[in-house]
C-alpha cells in the first residue's frame, strides 16, 4: 500500500532484514527514487530503545561512509515516533541470486573480481574505523553495468568511536550470519580481520558453489569455524589457479593474526586474476572543445553542449564518462555543488569499473570530489578523501612518471589553513 513519510512516497517494499523493512521510494523534494529503511516495529521497553539506538548508530556510521561501492545515505531522522534512514536506490540482484542463476559458482576471473570490488570497499570501511561484521552474497547487489555494492552496515562496529558515538552490541547478541562469520567474531571479538575472514568465505563459494562449512546445526557451524579445517577449494572446483587457492586459505585462517595484513593487502592479492581493463579509443574531438569552453567562464553554455553531446548517437562508454565529469563541474561552477557531488560519485563507480582504480581519470574524478566537498563545507571529509588520493598518486607516479600527487597534498595543506568557521565557495 503506498504511503508517506515526510517527503518520501513510499511506494513498493524491497525486502526485510533483522532491524527493519527497505521500500523503494520517491523523493518529492529532490525528484529522485531512494530506497528507504524502516525501523522494524518490534519489542517494546528497553528492547525496543536499543533497537533504536542500533538504527541511529546504523545512520551515524554510514554516513561517514563514502565509497562508490557504499550506497550513498541521503537522510535520517524520526516522524512520528518512526525511525528511518534514507539512502541510494541500488538497481541490480544480490550476489546471492547471481549465484543461482549461474548454477552456484563464478567463473575464476569473475569471482576474483567480485572479491577485490568488496575488498576496497572493505579497505575504505576499515579506514573509517568500520568493520561491517555480516558480509554474505545476499548482502553484495550486483548492478546491471556488473558494479559491485556492498549493503547493510547495519551491524557495523566502530573500531574507535568519534565524539558522540559508542561502542554497542546488544546484550546476548552476536551480529553476523554463521555460515560466514569468524571465529572470534563468534565468541564476541571483532576486528578487520574478521571482515576478511567473511570475505574468504564468500570467495570460497563463488569458486566451489558451497561455504566452506555448511552444517545445518548452529553449534556445530561455531565449532567448525573455529576448530576444523577448511575443505579444500580444489576438492569441489579443480583447475582454481593455486595462488588464488592460497589467498582463500589465508583468508580463512583461524587466527586473524595469520590472515592478510588488510583488506588493502587483500585487493592487490587479487590482482593478477582480474581482467585488465579495455584500452580506451581516442577521444571525441568535441570534448576538449567543450571543457576549455567550461574553463574559460562559460559553464551554461558549456553544460548544454556536453547535453548534445550526450544525446548524439555512437558515443563510446569512456567517452560519454568524460562528457559526464565536464557536465558535473559545469553544475559546479554554477552553484548547484550537491549536483554535481551525486553526478560525480556515480561516475567514479562506472569509472572504476571500466578503467580501473589506478586510471588518471579516476583519480581526476576523485580530486573533483573532493574539491566539491570543500566548496560543501565538509572539510573533515575532503581531508579523508585527500589523504587516501595523494597516496594512490604518488605511488602512480612512482610507477608511471605522473605529475598529478602535488595537488592533493596542496589542498590538504590549504585546508589545513582555513578558518573553522569559513565556509569558502570557490577554490
Amino acid at each position: 500500500m503506498r504511503r508517506s513519510l515526510g517527503r518520501y512516497e513510499l511506494t513498493h517494499e524491497l525486502g526485510r532484514g533483522g532491524m527493519g523493512v527497505v521500500w523503494a521510494a520517491h523523493d518529492v523534494a529532490d525528484g529522485r527514487e531512494v530506497a528507504v529503511k524502516l525501523l522494524a516495529p518490534r519489542g517494546h521497553g528497553s528492547e525496543l530503545a536499543t533497537l533504536e539506538r542500533r538504527f541511529l548508530r546504523e545512520a551515524r556510521l554510514t554516513s561517514r561512509l563514502s565509497h562508490p561501492g557504499i550506497p550513498k545515505v541521503y537522510d535520517h531522522g524520526s516522524q512520528d515516533g518512526e525511525l528511518f534512514l534514507v539512502m541510494e536506490r541500488v538497481p541490480g540482484r544480490g550476489l546471492d541470486a547471481v549465484l543461482k542463476q549461474e548454477n552456484g559458482s563464478l567463473a575464476v576471473e569473475r569471482a576474483a573480481a567480485v572479491a577485490r570490488a568488496v575488498a576496497d570497499v572493505l579497505a575504505h570501511a576499515h579506514g573509517q574505523g568500520v568493520v561491517h561484521r555480516d558480509l554474505k552474497p545476499s548482502n553484495l547487489m550486483v548492478t546491471p553495468t556488473g558494479e559491485v555494492k556492498v549493503l547493510d552496515f547495519g551491524v557495523a562496529a566502530a573500531l574507535e568511536p568519534r565524539a558522540g558515538e559508542t561502542r554497542f552490541t546488544a546484550a546476548n547478541a552476536t551480529p553476523g550470519t554463521v555460515i560466514y562469520m569468524a571465529p572470534e567474531q563468534a565468541v564476541g571479538r571483532t576486528v578487520p580481520a574478521s571482515d576478511l575472514y567473511s570475505l574468504g568465505c564468500v570467495l570460497y563459494e563463488l569458486l566451489t558453489g558451497r561455504p566452506p562449512f555448511i552444517d545445518g546445526s548452529v553449534f556445530m557451524l561455531y565449532h567448525q569455524h573455529a576448530n576444523e579445517p577448511v575443505p579444500p577449494v580444489e576438492g569441489f572446483r579443480p583447475g582454481v589457479p593455486p595462488g588464488l587457492r592460497k589467498l582463500v586459505e589465508g583468508l580463512l585462517e583461524k587466527d586473524p593474526g595469520n590472515r592478510p595484513g588488510s583488506a588493502t593487502e587483500v585487493r592487490e592479492l587479487l590482482a593478477p586474476w582480474v581482467p585488465a581493463p579495455a584500452e580506451p579509443g581516442p577521444a571525441h574531438p568535441r570534448l576538449a572543445e567543450i571543457a576549455a569552453l567550461c574553463r574559460s567562464g562559460r559553464p551554461g553554455p558549456a553544460l548544454e553542449e556536453y547535453r548534445q553531446l550526450l544525446s548524439a548517437p555512437a558515443l563510446s562508454a569512456t567517452d560519454v564518462l568524460m562528457a559526464r565529469v565536464g557536465a558535473a563541474l559545469c553544475e559546479g561552477a554554477l552553484g548547484r555543488t550537491r549536483e554535481a557531488l551525486d553526478e560525480l560519485m556515480s561516475v567514479l563507480a562506472e569509472q572504476r569499473s571500466l578503467l580501473g582504480s589506478a586510471d588518471p581519470a579516476v583519480l581526476d574524478t576523485r580530486y573533483e570530489i573532493a574539491v566539491l566537498l570543500v566548496r560543501a563545507g565538509e572539510r573533515h571529509r575532503a581531508a579523508e578523501l585527500l589523504r587516501r588520493l595523494a597516496d594512490d598518486e604518488e605511488r602512480r607516479a612512482a610507477a608511471a612518471g605522473d605529475a598529478r600527487p602535488g595537488r592533493s597534498r596542496a589542498l590538504l595543506e590549504r585546508i589545513g589553513r582555513m578558518p573553522t568557521a569559513s565556509r569558502p565557495k570557490r577554490l
